[in-house]
């Protein structure tokens, strides 16, 4: 879930009940025209809108000011019914640096099907660097299943302490849940701890129901990071058990970037990943420098925040430490930051509905060549036909809609954007009896071309070229 391993940052799942989990472990639109371009434009200059405040902020690229940061920077969160092997296998068609997570599984789900462990745990070996996240509450359970998870490869394991699932609360007594008992929390990543020698990292929330002041969020790390454990991965935001959905958890909570970077202030011998809320690379690369948008609602770190359902653009709770130093295009600068950086960045739905955002990744923040296959769409798309034709097993044509499910947003923002989508779910739903996964995705490149002629060709990051093209649709 993301904030599990994807159900916090999920878009348009409904899957919100334990049972539900469990069993995902297991097992007419008119061509846009200059009219409607207003509503492609805000959505693409979004991707590149960093640069125009590049100069303003003096660091359009990351540079790394801290010799103990080591990749990754820049982590995919973890969504339900998202970040399966086929999203991860397009994310590195995008990004070779970029750390990549599966979705939440549940413990026992991995206890009780260990004749089928490759379905919940197979990943390809460009996958690394890989996280396995965690789910559950009981102790001993989870140390075993997290034997199975290094066995099977895996970089490092995280454990769900975000997901606001009440469902998830009431019937598995985990995620978000798991904050109001960090003894419990400490208590099991200890004994996972002593079961692996792979990193074991948490990934919370800045608070839970009225338990939402930084004394108990700072009360909370220094008692889990006693087990040995030095990574928080923290939603910015916290989580609402009683009278929100975990839809509206993503939204309605406030965002509390400052808090996450008040946590590196006390707690130097830490790291800290901080998730909530982004929506391009240029943001992410702010962030990691140290700027927060002003635009951003959060409280002060030393106030309780009382109100949790206050919109994210309600000014009243825009309170800027006037120490701060304000910086045009709306980013402030956090005070004395650099004393203890933060250790990555989690993008989670926005690169679930572009992939596309990722492609400038291994250049900006890693400094490193861009994948040959990040180069345009089509590139893109034509290594995702390659990655199916080799993989025939995943051309299952009864999974036909998981496998191509992850290419769905490639053209976001772009014209012929909806009814390349369109077309792709009709041709899912047509022709699974008679064409395999890489022929339906041919056909859709083929309407493509011929909607958006060059559209698929377009380098990825050429921001004039695309934005001309968009004008002159």
């Amino acid at each position: 879930m993301e904030e599990t391993a994807g159900m916090e940052e999920t878009a348009g799942v409904n899957k919100t009940d334990m049972e539900e989990i469990t069993d995902m472990n297991k097992s007419n639109v008119s061509l846009l025209t200059a009219k409607n371009i207003e509503d492609v434009n805000p959505t693409f200059e979004n991707i590149f809108k960093f640069e125009h405040i590049s100069t303003k902020l003096n660091d359009f690229m990351y540079v790394n000011k801290n010799e103990n940061i080591v990749s990754p920077l820049i982590q995919i969160a973890p969504m339900i019914n998202v970040t399966n092997r086929h999203f991860r296998a397009l994310v590195r068609m995008l990004t070779k640096k970029a750390q990549v997570w599966t979705e939440m599984l549940v413990d026992n789900t991995l206890l009780y099907n260990l004749d089928n462990l490759d379905e919940y745990l197979g990943f390809n070996n460009n996958e690394h660097p890989i996280v396995c996240q965690l789910g559950g509450s009981d102790t001993t359970s989870l140390a075993e299943a997290a034997i199975l998870v290094e066995r099977a490869g895996y970089d490092e394991i995280n454990l769900n302490v975000g997901c606001p699932s009440m469902k998830v609360a009431n019937k598995g007594a985990f995620g978000a849940y798991l904050m109001i008992n960090p003894e419990q929390v400490r208590n099991i990543v200890y004994e996972i701890k002593k079961k692996v020698q792979i990193p074991v990292s948490v990934k919370i929330r800045t608070g839970v129901d009225n338990y939402d002041s930084f004394s108990f969020l700072k009360n909370f790390i220094n008692i889990v990071s006693s087990s040995g454990c030095n990574h928080f991965i923290v939603h910015a935001r916290k989580a609402w058990l009683k009278g929100l959905n975990p839809k509206q958890n993503r939204d309605i909570p406030p965002l509390e970037y400052k808090k996450v970077y008040d946590l590196c202030k006390l707690y130097p011998h830490l790291k800290f990943t901080l998730n909530g809320g982004i929506k391009t690379i240029q943001e992410a690369i702010a962030l990691l420098n140290g700027y927060i948008p002003q635009t951003n609602n959060y409280a002060d770190s030393n106030n309780d925040i009382n109100n949790g359902t206050n919109q994210l653009n309600n000014k009243k709770n825009k309170k800027i430490n006037k120490s701060d130093k304000k910086h045009e295009n709306n980013y402030i600068e956090i005070e004395n930051y650099h004393t203890n950086v933060l250790n990555g960045v989690m993008i989670g739905r926005a690169c679930m509905e572009n992939t596309t955002i990722l492609s400038q990744i291994d250049k900006l923040i890693y400094n490193v060549d861009t994948p040959d296959t990040a180069y345009s769409r089509r590139t893109v798309l034509n290594a995702y036909q390659l990655y199916l034709e080799q993989n025939p097993i995943f051309s299952k044509l009864s999974s036909a809609f998981e496998i191509l499910k992850p290419i769905l947003g490639i053209m976001k923002g772009m014209p012929g954007h909806r009814i390349y989508r369109n077309k792709l779910d009709t041709y899912i739903r047509n022709y699974s009896t008679t064409l395999n996964c890489s022929e339906i995705l041919q056909k859709a490149i083929t309407d493509v071309d011929k909607i958006a002629p060059g559209c698929l060709d377009l380098p990825l990051h050429d921001y004039e070229k695309q934005q001309e093209y968009i004008k002159n649709y």
